[in-house]
């Protein structure tokens, strides 16, 4: 028996038959390792900026949830046979996880690697310039959800590692700015920071409309699968275009909110 790394759709009917995908566990466990050490304090007796529990347990709940969306079942349904699930692959690797896992990560060491300026912080300082990966993260939001990119990736175990990784990369570089406030940057307050949450993820709502408002399935990888629930194929897909609409207008929306209150709540400079 031929050992699948990581899923991709087959076309087979489905059945609930627990299968193993040894790339996913690969990956999961090498992004608990690198989590586990990013959020553990630099120097116990030298701490600058301590991180809350809620934040180091945030970090290991998105670890759990990409380890949910990319195994079984979650992830042989989402590649191959239900674009509602794709839909919520998406919004968990790209909007939910990142900025859970940022958050997490001790601030000490995020300082002590610019401090160094080495290869890893001039990399991280040249991806994560806010009008850029605002634009970068628009295009791979498109890109990766336009019909033929998914019916052809989709099918391929590497194309669905391919996409799957551009989800949870772009979004790590997307949510960095606002998470993480390394490398300074001065015109990038609290007015911008919304701004620019607002419009970095403008496309992923036309996306819905575009899945909710469709006469006919736009995928024919989820069109031609073979059913799992009762819902037909352009219904799962409408279900699709609703959970990226209601779920993740309401996310970013509640984000924008925190970033908005928090700023009103600061103690402002006299005059």
């Amino acid at each position: 028996m031929t050992v699948q790394w990581w899923c991709s759709a087959k076309g087979l009917p489905w059945r609930w038959h627990w299968q193993a995908y040894p790339g996913v566990w690969i990956v999961v466990i090498a992004l608990a390792a690198v989590y586990a050490r990013w959020s553990k304090p630099l120097e116990a007796g030298a701490r600058t900026h301590a991180v809350s529990t809620g934040r180091r347990i945030g970090g290991w709940v998105a670890v759990v949830l990409v380890w949910l969306t990319l195994d079984w079942p979650g992830g042989p349904l989402g590649t191959g046979y239900l674009a509602s699930v794709h839909a919520a692959q998406f919004l968990v690797l790209a909007m939910v996880a990142p900025p859970l896992l940022l958050r997490g990560i001790d601030p000490d060491r995020v300082r002590a690697l610019f401090e160094r300026n080495g290869f890893a912080a001039k990399i991280i300082r040249a991806v994560t310039k806010p009008l850029l990966i605002m634009i970068v993260f628009t295009i791979v939001m498109l890109a990766t959800h336009t019909p033929g990119t998914v019916d052809l990736l989709m099918r391929s175990q590497l194309g669905a590692f391919v996409l799957d990784s551009a989800w949870f990369l772009s979004g790590l570089a997307f949510w960095w700015p606002i998470a993480i406030d390394l490398p300074v940057r001065e015109h990038f307050g609290p007015p911008m920071r919304m701004l620019y949450l607002f419009a970095g993820t403008q496309a992923h709502l036309y996306l819905a409309m575009w899945l909710l408002l469709a006469d006919l399935p736009v995928y024919g990888i989820y069109e031609l699968a073979p059913r799992v629930t009762g819902l037909s194929a352009l219904e799962d897909q409408q279900v699709a275009g609703g959970l990226l609409l209601t779920l993740g207008g309401t996310y970013v929306l509640a984000v924008i909110s925190v970033v908005f209150f928090r700023w009103f709540a600061e103690p402002q400079p006299e005059r």
